[in-house]
């Protein structure tokens, strides 16, 4: 029983590092029975997996002026849209290095999950390009072109496990969510085939509406990636704030 509880109180530590708040609890997680029965049994729960990266990062740490300043920046960013994340009941998995791999699990309607993943990424992009881009720029001797950021959506099955004591997860739309991330031009979001049909599914347009105010368009294309170097199959996702589009 000492053994059970302890394991328990793992997993609740875990939850705290990863799992969505509770919007009028924050010291405690948002998590169904079934979620927690889901990873106690290591069971495949579907989920949908972003890979948000900061293109061309490297050559910001390597023209930043002030290094302990790049890295507050960047760890401002990667706070706050973790908090972002939480309110729009996300799960942070890890940070990347110039970056992060969030995911939501789905236990309701899929497209209804699918905007608010949609509202979660154009918040990301603007909140990026109007203060975090140019707090970088402000400490760089030098400003190269195409700095920005991209985010790559897959979905499926996957597991929650811990790796070295941390909750982790594993499933082949990690892998996918990178891959379209880094088939995305700066202020950009590529769906996988899997999650961009079926945002279509049973629909007429290829455009959807997040707010009174912001709009989305969905495209299909085809585009060069790793294991499909001939092309493959995607949606290119573009924002729209009162009939303008948000990024160029």
């Amino acid at each position: 029983m000492n053994r059970l509880a302890a394991d328990i109180l793992e997993v609740e530590n875990q939850f705290l590092s990863h799992a969505p708040l509770d919007r009028f609890d924050p010291t405690r997680t948002n998590v169904s029975p079934a979620i927690r029965k889901a990873i106690s049994e290591t069971a495949a729960i579907e989920a949908i997996v972003l890979t948000v990266d900061i293109r061309r990062s490297s050559c910001v740490l390597k023209e930043s002026i002030d290094i302990p300043q790049y890295a507050k920046i960047l760890d401002d960013f990667v706070a706050e849209f973790r908090t972002v994340l939480h309110y729009h009941g996300g799960w942070f998995d890890k940070f990347t290095g110039d970056g992060f791999i969030c995911y939501w699990l789905v236990e309701d309607a899929f497209t209804e999950r699918m905007d608010t993943v949609l509202d979660f990424c154009c918040s990301v992009m603007d909140n990026f390009r109007t203060y975090y881009y140019p707090a970088f720029v402000a400490n760089m001797r030098n400003e190269p072109a195409g700095i920005g950021l991209s985010i790559g959506v897959d979905a499926g099955p996957c597991y929650l496990t811990p790796i070295v004591g941390d909750l982790t997860i594993i499933g082949s739309p990690i892998v996918g969510s990178v891959r379209m991330c880094a088939a995305c031009p700066p202020y950009h979001l590529m769906l996988n085939a899997y999650p961009g049909s079926r945002l279509m599914e049973g629909t007429t347009t290829a455009c959807g509406r997040l707010s009174e105010d912001l709009a989305y368009q969905v495209e299909g294309k085809s585009i060069v990636t790793k294991e499909y170097p001939q092309g493959q199959v995607a949606y290119s996702v573009e924002f729209y704030r009162k009939g303008s589009r948000l990024f160029f």
